[in-house]
């Protein structure tokens, strides 16, 4: 990676102000505010990823934490920027946990973006399904799912939820 797209991951990783927001809202401020598409942020959180394993092997030798508060002390020093992650030592680290200078996982702000693809995923997936269906009121997958669908337009709630649940295959689980 250039030095260039490691400064403007770095400063992404600023802007979302984890010591500030959290977790939760600095994973929503790299979905909301940010600006970025989808694959920019999974290559943020690429990097970020990249750089918490880096740490791993070159702060191993710390002491007084479990392995989980390890893993959030690693990604603290990520979560401080650019400078501090560059200007990490052991001594530092070992005072961090001493001093109880780290919180609970930077690492979960990227949940959101588990979140934004599981979503994104479904509504594919629907609009899939719609499609499909409205090609099967116009005939194209034969007469058989067209009067399926004929049936189900006519339907009642309860009965569209019979006619769903029995032929998954033409109405998926748009009900």
């Amino acid at each position: 990676m250039s030095k260039a797209v490691d400064s403007v991951m770095w400063q992404v990783i600023e802007d979302m102000n984890f010591n500030e927001r959290g977790h939760d809202e600095a994973g929503l401020y790299l979905i909301n505010e940010s600006g970025l598409t989808l694959d920019a942020m999974k290559k943020v959180e690429m990097f970020a990823r990249r750089k918490q394993e880096k740490l791993y092997r070159q702060l191993f030798d710390v002491t007084g934490v479990s392995d989980d508060s390890y893993d959030d002390l690693l990604w603290q020093i990520v979560a401080n920027g650019e400078e501090f992650y560059n200007n990490i030592t052991l001594e530092k680290a070992q005072s961090m946990i001493d001093n109880n200078e780290y919180t609970e996982s930077f690492a979960y702000a990227f949940h959101k973006i588990d979140d934004l693809i599981e979503e994104d995923q479904s509504l594919k997936k629907r609009e899939q399904q719609l499609a499909y269906i409205e090609r099967c009121r116009q005939g194209v997958h034969g007469s058989f799912h067209k009067a399926l669908v004929d049936a189900f337009d006519k339907a009642d709630n309860v009965n569209k939820v019979r006619l769903s649940l029995g032929f998954q295959e033409v109405f998926g689980e748009i009900v």
